[in-house]
C-alpha cells in the first residue's frame, strides 16, 4: 500500500494490517518508515527544457526530422509513433507536446552477492530530442526510486501511482510553459 493522497495519515496497511513504521523504543524518537518511495516530479524539469535557450530549439527536432525509408534512427521513424499521431491528431498537431519513454531496471547498491535488497529506478526519456540528446544522461529524468527486496512486478502499479497521476494531469489539461524561443 502506498501512503499517498487520501491515505497519507494512515499508520497501517489497509490490506494486511502491517504497521507503516518500525517499532521505536523510548519516547521522543521520530517515526521511521519501513520503506520510502522517492518521487521526483517531472513537470518542472520538462518546463525547464523550454525555458533554456540551449535546449528549446531541440524540443521540436522530431517534427523537422526527415526519415529515410526502411531505416529507424529515432522512435519518430517507427510505426507506433505514426499510429499514435493518427489516433491523437490534436496532440501531434503541436510539435512542442512532449513525448516520453519509461524504463526501469533492478539496481543492487551492495553488489549482486552482498544483500538481498535492491532499488528499481524509474527513468523517463524525452523523445522530442535528437537520438544523441535523448539518450544522454542529462535528458533522462529519474522520476521514482522503488525500494524492495525482490521485483515489484505485481505491485508496480501502486509504486507508479504518483507518476501516473502527474502524467494523467499533463495529458488531460496540460501545463502552460514559457517557450523562450517563440516567446
Amino acid at each position: 500500500m502506498l501512503h499517498y493522497l487520501e491515505n497519507v495519515e494512515l499508520t497501517e496497511c489497509m490490506t494486511c494490517g502491517h504497521s507503516r513504521y518500525k517499532p521505536t523504543i523510548g519516547r521522543g524518537k521520530p517515526l521511521v518508515a519501513y520503506k520510502k518511495l522517492r518521487y521526483f516530479p517531472i513537470t518542472p524539469r520538462l518546463q525547464r527544457l523550454f525555458m533554456s535557450p540551449r535546449t528549446v530549439e531541440h524540443m521540436t527536432w522530431h517534427q523537422s526530422h526527415h526519415a529515410v525509408d526502411e531505416v529507424m534512427v529515432h522512435p519518430s521513424d517507427g510505426e507506433a509513433w505514426k499510429h499514435f499521431n493518427s489516433v491523437h491528431p490534436h496532440f501531434s498537431a503541436e510539435s512542442r507536446n512532449v513525448r516520453l519513454g519509461l524504463c526501469t531496471d533492478r539496481f543492487n547498491p551492495f553488489g549482486s552477492f552482498a544483500a538481498p535488497y535492491s532499488y528499481w529506478p524509474v527513468i523517463l526519456t524525452v523523445y522530442n530530442l535528437s537520438p544523441g540528446m535523448c539518450m544522454s544522461p542529462k535528458f533522462m529524468f529519474l522520476s521514482i526510486v522503488i525500494p524492495c527486496l525482490s521485483s515489484p512486478s505485481r505491485n508496480i502499479d501502486v509504486c507508479l501511482c504518483p507518476l501516473i497521476n502527474e502524467l494523467t494531469q499533463l495529458w488531460s489539461s496540460g501545463v502552460l510553459t514559457y517557450d523562450i524561443l517563440r516567446k
